[in-house]
């Protein structure tokens, strides 16, 4: 479904489960076979490189190893002209090796997470989600997770208990959030039209067939709409909140809270129910009034740069096919 790549020649079997369960077993397992293979996170720069972490069986125990294309430091896996990082080695998370507990996600290069004791422990290159965390902290607008311990290299915060938000509780927390006045949010950049352009240079490359619709809408998107600067998540959809038995909506993963416009969460929220062909109504009807045209506006912005994009990047292959169609 992609454009071939020079600059990642192995990249196709690189995303495969099925070549990289043969190639694990015989570079990190002296050949014993790997069971239940699968891909775990992905982060491929079209036309530079490829990461693949891998999260897959050998015998009873779980295993997680990173796949970088055209790397020598780790270990030689010439065959899809890659490097293997096996858990916790990671070429920019030194920390990592002090991770406590269980591993529950890794983002090779740029996070990872782990549970224990109640509690999530972090690994991260940035400083986002502390900064996100102790910009909320002092405030009973929104539910966050609490910080329970910071060496500087590990941050330990609460685990909440709940479930995926109703459309309408999570339109309502959002509004909540918008609502807060609080210091020393970023500045957000992550629909900059250099940033859009940029969405749809990547897609005509990989996808050519849907990279003049991309283009086109760049183009016809121009300017978005001046709008009043608030509080917001800065990565807003429902993989980033949880309803909490009481009823509360809490917000997670905060390492892109920014002062900027609301349409800007609410765009992105409204985009990927478009696309999963939910029910934005109750989100909208939950979440208030919104200026109608900065909503449309960062809808589309959003569907470029924060659907369509990450379709490639991370490799969603359920997306990737639907390309032409959703831009067109």
């Amino acid at each position: 479904m992609l454009a071939p790549d020079s600059s990642v020649p192995r990249r196709d079997a690189l995303l495969r489960p099925e070549t990289m369960a043969g190639v694990l077993s015989q570079r990190l397992h002296g050949g014993v076979p790997v069971e239940a293979c699968e891909r775990h996170y992905v982060k491929y720069r079209v036309g530079e490189s490829l990461r693949v972490v891998y999260r897959y069986r050998v015998g009873d125990a779980t295993h997680f190893a990173a796949a970088r294309s055209g790397r020598d430091d780790g270990i030689p896996a010439p065959e899809v002209d890659a490097a293997l990082y096996p858990f916790p080695h990671d070429r920019k998370l030194p920390a990592l090796t002090r991770l406590p507990g269980e591993l529950v996600a890794w983002a090779a290069e740029q996070s990872a997470t782990s549970a224990c004791d109640d509690a999530f422990a972090k690994v991260q290159r940035g400083d986002g989600e502390r900064h996100g965390l102790h910009a909320l902290a002092d405030q009973d607008a929104v539910r966050v997770p609490r910080i329970l311990h910071d060496d500087g290299d590990v941050l330990t915060i609460e685990a909440l208990h709940g479930t995926r938000p109703t459309m309408h509780a999570f339109g309502t927390t959002l509004a909540a959030l918008h609502e807060h006045k609080g210091p020393g949010a970023l500045s957000f950049a992550r629909l900059d039209l250099a940033r859009l352009s940029t969405a749809a240079d990547v897609i005509a490359r990989a996808r050519p067939d849907a990279g003049d619709a991309a283009k086109r809408l760049v183009e016809r998107l121009g300017a978005p709409p001046e709008q009043p600067v608030v509080t917001i998540h800065g990565d807003a959809n429902l993989g980033n909140a949880l309803q909490l038995d009481d009823g509360t909506v809490a917000l997670l993963d905060l390492e892109h809270l920014s002062e900027g416009p609301a349409a800007a969460d609410v765009g992105q929220v409204v985009a990927n129910l478009l696309v999963g062909r939910q029910d934005v109504r109750a989100f909208l009807d939950g979440y208030g009034p919104i200026d109608r045209e900065a909503l449309r506006w960062y809808t589309l912005a959003s569907l470029l740069a924060r659907v369509a994009l990450p379709a490639i990047s991370r490799y969603r292959p359920e997306l990737i096919v639907r390309l032409p169609r959703l831009l067109g």
